[in-house]
């Protein structure tokens, strides 16, 4: 079924044989702007509720919850040749990660663009809009129901002019940046977040996040990894959120303590009796686990903050950032965020290691503010 906006030209696209045509169309254009809408109140994974395409004239709404055969937009999204345009897209990645089973590639998110392009970070989808046409966006759609049939003519308006209106600024943001040769840095950054994404989706990759996380023994972080990847894996399995199966806190509590029975694990901060009754066998037999192990099998201590002599450290590089960053005319955020610049800081105070296979630290990053860091402060 097709339904028209002659103003705007919305198409509703609910069939796989109108989705594989479209995505025929689409594989043809070099560019094409991407959204989605979706819930997440109470499930691990996004519920996705509409996904939205334009190259600029067209505004082609699919929706998920007609369409089951998806193999054209899965290939459609890797096509090497078709640059997806989106703006803030973490939670889209998330989207077509559990949509699709695909990472979009390649990608170009513009609100990291415009962090090179006119130095302002992490600006909304509004203020971009009103930046390159001078458009006042209305965001009143913002907390609708995705999920629920029919959407509203109002849903519908509000989900086209997000793709519109970003396919129409995305080449003046390019020209921008293409005027500060530094499209490449941002193509670039946008690889990197990718990255980011998988490395946050995978538990065995950051379950040494959590806070505080430094301060347990090396049991005890045995203890707090098995967990958190069981964590994982069970809001998986029930679809629900990390924190209702249990709590962070919860997690480091029982870290901290190693209980070896009921009563300790019910004393756990933050657990409730529910979780107590469905999880604390699973708990008890984790914990049983580590200390089967020998010492020599247990997780290695975690790097423990830096000392406040380090501050003056800090502050110096921080400034050396904002500097170079004037000098350049971008964000300072995009040239050196918070999680770089503590590997760096460690690495000159103590001597720590650097990560260079970290992306966010290769490439233009690595010339123009890494190594002068290095060179600058080294001792």
């Amino acid at each position: 079924m097709n339904d028209q906006d002659d103003a705007l030209n919305i198409i509703w696209v609910a069939d796989n044989d109108s989705l594989a045509t479209w995505c025929d169309y689409w594989a043809q254009l070099p560019v094409i702007a991407v959204d989605t809408e979706f819930i997440r109140r109470t499930t691990y994974f996004p519920i996705t509720g509409l996904i939205q395409i334009s190259e600029g004239d067209k505004a082609v709404l699919i929706d998920p919850l007609s369409i089951d055969e998806w193999e054209p937009l899965r290939t459609l999204m890797v096509n090497p040749s078709v640059m997806k345009v989106f703006h803030a897209c973490s939670e889209d990645l998330d989207v077509f990660d559990r949509l699709l089973g695909v990472l979009p590639i390649p990608f170009y998110d513009t609100q990291i663009g415009e962090a090179y392009a006119s130095a302002q970070w992490s600006l909304s989808y509004v203020k971009l809009i009103h930046e390159y046409l001078q458009i006042e966006v209305a965001k009143d759609e913002t907390r609708s129901d995705w999920v629920q049939r029919p959407l509203t003519d109002a849903q519908k308006r509000y989900a086209a002019l997000d793709v519109v209106y970003l396919a129409k600024m995305y080449p003046m943001q390019i020209a921008r940046l293409e005027e500060k040769n530094m499209l490449e840095w941002v193509l670039e950054d946008c690889e990197s977040l990718k990255w980011q994404y998988q490395m946050n989706s995978d538990p065995e990759q950051n379950w040494a996040g959590i806070k505080t996380a430094w301060r347990l023994s090396p049991a005890g972080l045995t203890l707090l990894r098995l967990l958190f990847i069981w964590r994982d894996e069970q809001a998986r399995k029930e679809d629900v959120p990390k924190g209702q199966i249990l709590k962070d806190r919860t997690l480091w509590s029982l870290a901290n303590t190693l209980p070896t029975h009921h009563k300790a694990v019910s004393e756990a901060e933050e657990l409730t009796g529910r979780q107590h009754r469905l999880y604390g066998e699973v708990i008890l037999q984790n914990v049983a686990l580590v200390n089967e192990l020998s010492a020599d099998e247990y997780q290695l201590p975690l790097d423990v903050p830096l000392p406040s002599q380090a501050g003056d450290l800090t502050k110096s590089i921080k400034s050396f950032v904002r500097e170079q960053s004037e000098t350049l005319k971008i964000a300072p955020e995009a040239m050196m965020k918070r999680k770089l610049l503590d590997p760096l800081v460690r690495h000159l105070f103590d001597g720590s290691p650097v990560d260079w296979q970290n992306p966010a630290i290769k490439g233009w990053r690595r010339d123009v503010i890494v190594d002068p860091i290095l060179n600058t402060f080294k001792k």
